[in-house]
């Protein structure tokens, strides 16, 4: 049965080194936060700014158990991406990845008595998660939304850490295409 546990990670064996290593992360690398929003209001003046046209529709959508199904794959080529921009080194680079993968492998919980690892995504509690699922998830803007907008696919395109609103030109694409493309999101 799938569920989405929250995991008291204080006491997990790489808590201090996913802290340690939250905080380097923070301080080698600026996001470039290009399509967060940092409240409803100046989300709401973003949208009075645009001039919406009879052909867009909006679309929102929201990223389900974000932290629980982020792939590893994903997360370590996000991660090496942004500390690749910033001014760190490539040993130092290297060693921050290496800790990275420790502390994912550690991702197991207990219930019942019984141990359980999932497959996939890290734990909700652990002091690096929500790092990990923004580096994730500004990488996959930065790949693949900023080309949807340059082709006048996406019109507008905002997100508060899950939630996410689009408006499309559905002369150009359908609201289809862009929910098939977020739902194939979890298993590449």
């Amino acid at each position: 049965m799938p569920i989405r546990p929250v995991v008291n990670n204080k006491f997990a064996p790489a808590h201090k080194l996913a802290k340690f290593l939250n905080t380097e992360i923070k301080n080698w690398q600026i996001l470039p936060n290009t399509y967060n929003a940092s409240n409803s209001l100046t989300m709401a003046e973003d949208l009075i700014r645009l001039n919406i046209m009879p052909n867009n529709k909006i679309i929102t959508l929201h990223f389900n158990g974000l932290h629980t199904n982020l792939h590893t794959k994903g997360i370590i080529e996000a991660t090496k991406h942004w500390l690749g921009l910033g001014t760190i080194n490539k040993v130092e680079q290297e060693q921050l990845v290496s800790a990275l993968r420790i502390i994912i492998q550690q991702n197991y919980f207990q219930y019942n008595n019984q141990y359980y690892q999932p497959s996939k995504g890290v734990a909700m509690g652990s002091a690096l998660s929500g790092t990990l699922a923004e580096l994730f998830l500004q990488y996959l803007e930065k790949s693949y939304i900023k080309r949807w907008i340059n082709s006048k696919e996406i019109c507008f395109y905002t997100r508060y850490v899950d939630d996410i609103l689009i408006i499309i030109d559905a002369n150009r694409t359908t609201e289809e295409n862009i929910a098939e493309w977020f739902n194939e999101i979890d298993t590449n």
